[in-house]
């Protein structure tokens, strides 16, 4: 009787051990569970500050330079100050040389920004030869004018007068050395502001750009790589076929010479979207791999520069 009773205890004494350990384990693994979810909402709320963070970084650096519109030809024009805009116009048209074209635009009701599109490469023309232009129309209308841009003739920023510079201007009628280098760098500078920025991804040294291909029958969001020596965008026969139904049999084809020998591609038309750029435009379809190529044909009458360091692209039209 007493061996049962033993048996009977020893057998409720391993019940409750492995009840425990259940538990025990059971809680370990909820703990886990909550503590991750718990840290993954935490890099989430990280990762929402960083890009918060970055928004107002970026949205910073597009204002610091009194800069509004998509690009430095489009600019919010105030009738109200009409007459001052007329003074700046007219006052530009006397001083700067006769083959210089000028607009002037108002920002934020009182100030006011010169535009200046220089003929000529910015190699012929020094900071000093620009500001000898700009001291007439500062005697007359300084009071008003508060950024000048001078642009070259691919219409992209090169220099760049602030406030303080044309202040600096007006006082000594001449420019100091270090000066004459913010003009330079802000003007390198202000021509992304004035342009579309497309973000890249850089992989194995290359540049791939998220894209748009648009079709009659569907659209397709892909990575395409940039290739600056391409004629042509190629996409692959996948993508095409996604996005068209044409029978590639009887489409127009073309040759083009690649590092494998000459490849003949199938034409189709597509929509290409990248960023607020977009193109419909023949593209050639690649009936050996999937790669997909962007090529300088999208680019057709824009300029572009690439910045490695921000891994952006900035495009504005010539």
């Amino acid at each position: 009787m007493k061996n049962k009773l033993f048996k009977v205890l020893f057998i409720l004494f391993v019940i409750l051990l492995l009840e425990l350990l259940t538990f025990f384990i059971i809680n370990t693994y909820r703990c886990n569970e909550i503590s991750k979810e718990y840290e993954l909402k935490i890099d989430i709320e990280r990762l929402n500050q960083e890009k918060e963070k970055k928004k107002l970084s970026d949205d910073f650096d597009k204002n610091k330079y009194l800069a509004t519109g998509k690009n430095a030809y489009e600019r919010i024009y105030n009738s109200r100050q009409k007459d001052i805009v007329d003074l700046i116009q007219k006052l530009s048209l006397e001083a700067l040389p006769p083959n210089w074209k000028s607009e002037v635009k108002v920002e934020e009701f009182t100030n006011v920004i010169l535009l200046i599109q220089n003929p000529r490469d910015e190699e012929d023309i020094s900071v000093n030869e620009v500001a000898k232009y700009l001291i007439p129309i500062l005697t007359y209308g300084g009071q008003y004018l508060k950024n000048v841009a001078v642009f070259n003739r691919k219409h992209q920023s090169y220099l760049y007068f602030d406030e303080e510079a044309l202040g600096e201007l007006i006082k000594n009628q001449t420019l100091s050395e270090k000066t004459v280098a913010d003009i330079k760098n802000k003007g390198a500078g202000f021509t992304r502001y004035n342009a579309i920025k497309i973000d890249y991804e850089e992989k194995f040294g290359h540049i791939f750009i998220p894209v748009i291909v648009s079709g009659e029958y569907g659209s397709v969001e892909c990575f395409m790589m940039l290739d600056t020596g391409a004629s042509m965008t190629v996409v692959s026969l996948e993508l095409a076929k996604k996005t068209g139904h044409e029978d590639l049999n009887n489409m127009e084809r073309r040759t083009f010479s690649t590092a494998k020998g000459l490849l003949s591609c199938p034409i189709v038309v597509r929509e290409i979207i990248v960023g607020d750029l977009d193109k419909k435009q023949p593209v050639a379809v690649n009936l050996e791999d999937n790669s997909n190529l962007l090529g300088i044909d999208f680019f057709e009458s824009k300029d572009y520069i690439i910045d490695a360091a921000s891994k952006s692209i900035y495009v504005w039209s010539k």
